[in-house]
């Protein structure tokens, strides 16, 4: 009997949190109808989202926007047309993130665009706030980028670039470039003709022509 009873309290705390999940998503899929979400996509301030269309948001996905007094009360997260949000993404948009047409991220993907100071070794007051930094995060178009990568603020990705698996992307990515690594470093770049040049170590090799992108 004990048993039993544990058995649909279990079933009671499954079936409420699916629940919870099912009607966060049908309250998105209300206010953006031209985007696709998967089960169990969260996003917060969604008044500070925004989405061309064709975008599809996979499982899990978390999407922060915003943000309140911590951070000026601003941030965003904007996305172009025919975007694609891996499973269990997690972006942190208090500073911005701006991402282009056509770009596909992987699962497991993080991007923040605000990042804590070090804690001073003489402050000692458990309740004292962090104190931040916010910078935007641009991803051009037509970037694909790997499952389990991490992107930290201030970062830019130029159109047409790649960022492999579990890279951390700590500096600008010029157009036309494979990123890999930790940290992230451009080792394969297209010129002009569509012909791949291989960099060295040192990063020689023909780069191609680098093109501002403007959101």
């Amino acid at each position: 009997m004990k048993l039993r009873l544990e058995q649909l309290r279990l079933a009671w705390r499954a079936a409420r949190s699916e629940l919870h999940f099912a009607m966060a998503r049908q309250i998105a899929q209300d206010m953006f109808p031209h985007v696709l979400f998967a089960e169990g996509v969260i996003i917060r301030a969604p008044e500070r989202f925004s989405a061309g269309e064709r975008c599809f948001l996979d499982t899990r996905a978390y999407l922060s926007c915003g943000g309140g007094e911590w951070n000026g009360n601003r941030g965003f997260i904007r996305l172009g047309r025919n975007c694609e949000i891996g499973p269990y993404c997690v972006f942190w948009g208090a500073g911005g993130i701006t991402i282009g047409d056509n770009v596909h991220i992987g699962a497991s993907v993080n991007i923040t665009a605000h990042e804590a100071h070090h804690i001073d070794p003489r402050i000692t007051d458990p309740l004292r706030r962090l104190d931040f930094d916010f910078e935007s995060v641009v991803i051009e178009d037509h970037v694909i980028i790997c499952s389990g990568t991490n992107i930290i603020p201030g970062v830019r990705i130029g159109h047409h670039s790649m960022i492999g698996a579990d890279a951390v992307v700590i500096g600008d990515i010029p157009p036309y470039s494979l990123a890999v690594g930790v940290p992230a470093r451009v080792v394969k770049t297209w010129n002009e003709g569509g012909e791949a040049v291989t960099l060295s170590r040192d990063g020689n090799g023909a780069a191609a022509r680098v093109e501002r992108w403007v959101p």
